[in-house]
């Protein structure tokens, strides 16, 4: 937009520059308010906890997608705000993937303690396409990014997808032990 504002400037057509400027400006408003929406609610999520967040963010995905998504939890009390977070984030990144990518008719989302291995799991499954998972398209980062994520916060991701039979998404987080254990 700021090349075109230039070339009607040097063009001597200051009022085609300005309408490009006031559109611009427009968008850039706008922009912003879906930015500050988008974070009001990440703030609003975090204070949920990881059950009520992986329900809302299932139930917007029926809602947007019509694919039923089967939800099964059962977590421990508590989990660490920095787990909670990035666990909220991975549920998120990956039903976006599978609306966007899958073209699947089921998924399943199960979020569950593992406590003989003092772990929590959550497992997401769809039927959709699959993938190969060593061959990520350029440009489609999020796995990528969602795999460091979870690394950073001391989790880890496992990829089992094959084309044409659905892709399962095995994310692990270590439970911290409490000292009267």
């Amino acid at each position: 937009q700021l090349e075109a504002v230039d070339a009607h400037l040097a063009g001597n057509h200051p009022e085609r520059a300005r309408t490009i400027v006031r559109a611009t400006m427009e968008r850039a408003r706008s922009t912003l308010s879906d930015s500050r929406r988008a974070i009001d609610d990440l703030r609003a999520s975090g204070s949920l906890g990881l059950e009520q967040v992986a329900r809302q963010e299932a139930g917007r995905f029926i809602a947007a997608t019509g694919i039923p998504c089967e939800v099964r939890i059962s977590l421990p009390a508590s989990l660490p705000d920095s787990v909670t977070e990035t666990a909220i984030r991975a549920v998120t990144e990956a039903l976006t993937n599978i609306a966007r990518h899958a073209r699947a008719t089921n998924v399943k989302l199960r979020i569950a303690a593992l406590k003989e291995q003092n772990e929590f799991e959550i497992e997401i499954t769809d039927d959709g396409l699959g993938f190969d998972p060593n061959v990520l398209e350029a440009g489609h980062y999020g796995l990528l990014g969602m795999r460091e994520r979870l690394r950073l916060a001391g989790g880890r991701l496992d990829i089992h997808s094959q084309e044409g039979n659905g892709t399962r998404l095995v994310i692990r987080f270590p439970l911290e032990k409490h000292p009267d254990e």
